[in-house]
């Protein structure tokens, strides 16, 4: 057997490597694993299946379109007090939020929010920049369309809310 010990490290290795006099060779990390509280700390009060299924879903958005904003506007939808629901077979985030006059669902894609609601459509017409479509309307978060997404998202909660 060759006395050489070849290995690779990865990129955000951390923790310790011990070679013993035997030649036995121990690693221990200290990088937290990926379901652990860190990744769950964006996601406060949402259980740990749930978070791990959010996560893998943003994940494959942004990998389907490296540039979406996804991600972005999932944080400003929850921490603005949408409600959350991921379906991995399905492949959807689905956020609600319960208005005082209108309950109402965005689905989030890599590439927009979109609402298939018929008694909404009138309303989601309205909003600026959004694509209209049969069944839904959707509104856009990328590129230049994001700050609008941000804006459409208030009033469609100030729609909801009366």
């Amino acid at each position: 057997m060759p006395n050489d010990l070849h290995f690779h490290i990865p990129a955000g290795f951390s923790g310790t490597m011990t070679v013993s006099n035997d030649g036995q060779v121990t690693v221990t990390s200290t990088a937290p694993s990926p379901s652990a509280p860190a990744a769950s700390g964006s996601w406060p009060g949402l259980g740990p299946d749930v978070v791990e299924d959010l996560e893998e879903m943003l994940k494959r958005q942004k990998d389907y379109t490296p540039t979406t904003r996804s991600r972005e506007i999932a944080t400003t939808l929850f921490e603005r007090g949408w409600q959350v629901s991921v379906n991995l077979k399905g492949a959807y985030i689905l956020f609600k939020y319960a208005g005082k006059e209108h309950a109402v669902s965005l689905y989030l894609s890599s590439l927009d929010l979109n609402n298939a609601k018929l008694s909404q459509r009138d309303f989601m017409k309205s909003l600026p920049g959004v694509d209209v479509h049969k069944p839904d309307v959707r509104v856009p978060i990328n590129g230049a369309a994001y700050d609008q997404a941000l804006d459409n998202i208030a009033a469609i909660e100030k729609w909801a809310d009366g």
